[in-house]
């Protein structure tokens, strides 16, 4: 790998930029596998699978059983995959681009992120999966995850604006603050989700859109449950309002309509999902492939709301300069 060894800018990125563009959306990719396999983990009640850490019954290979295997597998990807990729994706960034700002305090958010990751691990894994632990667990790994997709956002379009720019004369465009709310809200609903798991309401409410054919229901386990899906109606309500401005506003780049429309896509697919889970009785797959949606919304959301800050014209300048 060839790196140019002087620091730089975007505008400037030498040698270097190709290898970030390609290095930072593979460890976004990876990433992303790694929280989809942690759910894995979490709906075959795999966690203890391995009682101790970090190794596994006390050796370095898991036994040959399933939950031993699905644990093992999470921490293997964790430590010898997105561990790697993260540190090269650092490391591009400090030696050639200390500059860029923008690129910098994601990519060092992104490694205190990463140790915390790691040690509420172990924790949850020697505590014996304490609720609370498991849902800050997921809270760290989706933060990381679009601390990453910040950085390969700006990697192929340039550095963000401090605010959205507009026509003299013209209304400010309110679409980058409604995305980026509408991406801290999508991580709340993650956030409330995992809650339902960790204080076992999962199957609390056993039919849809109602709860037992109430509105709202008795008990606190349906509560929560029914909670989760009023916060789910109420972030989804306003999360298609955004996109569709995205979407519908000619005058944005490709890159944030196409984006609009995988975040309404993708949101309106966990929605099914999530309400095919609940009538068809919780199976496993339905509910690793909710969780892998939500996932998959708030990473796509993150990044549809850092590219509608990227300045216009950007990624020509980043582009040209990579090839010159």
């Amino acid at each position: 790998m060839v790196i140019s060894q002087s620091t730089g800018t975007l505008a400037q990125p030498g040698k270097s930029h190709t290898w970030l563009k390609s290095i930072s959306l593979t460890t976004v990719l990876a990433v992303f596998a790694l929280v989809v396999l942690g759910g894995v983990v979490r709906v075959t009640e795999s966690g203890l699978g391995c009682p101790d850490w970090p190794l596994c019954h006390g050796k370095l290979f898991p036994p040959l059983e399933f939950t031993a295997i699905v644990e093992y597998s999470h921490r293997f990807v964790a430590s010898a995959i997105v561990s790697p990729l993260i540190l090269v994706t650092v490391g591009i960034v400090w030696f050639a681009y200390r500059k860029e700002r923008w690129l910098t305090i994601p990519s060092v958010l992104a490694v205190v992120l990463l140790v915390i990751q790691a040690l509420l691990g172990g924790v949850t894994v020697l505590q014996e999966l304490p609720g609370e632990i498991v849902a800050a667990h997921l809270a760290v790994a989706e933060a990381l995850l679009a601390c990453l997709v910040l950085i390969a956002v700006v990697a192929f379009k340039g550095p963000l604006a401090g605010h959205s720019e507009h026509s003299v004369g013209s209304p400010p465009d309110r679409f980058p603050k409604l995305a980026l709310i509408s991406a801290v809200a999508v991580y709340i609903l993650i956030l409330s989700g995992s809650y339902v798991t960790a204080s076992g309401a999962t199957a609390a409410c056993v039919t849809w859109p109602l709860c037992q054919g109430e509105i709202f229901p008795q008990g606190l386990p349906a509560a929560i449950h029914m909670g989760h899906r009023y916060v789910a109606l109420i972030v989804g309500v306003f999360l298609l309002y955004s996109v569709h401005l995205g979407i519908r506003g000619k005058h944005r780049s490709l890159d944030v309509r196409l984006l609009s429309m995988a975040v309404a896509a993708l949101f309106v697919v966990q929605i099914a999902v999530g309400a095919a889970t609940i009538l068809l009785g919780f199976p496993i797959h339905l509910i690793a492939l909710h969780l892998a949606l939500g996932s998959a919304v708030w990473a796509t959301i993150a990044a549809t709301a850092f590219v509608s800050r990227t300045r216009p014209g950007n990624a020509e300048v980043v582009n040209q300069g990579a090839t010159s």
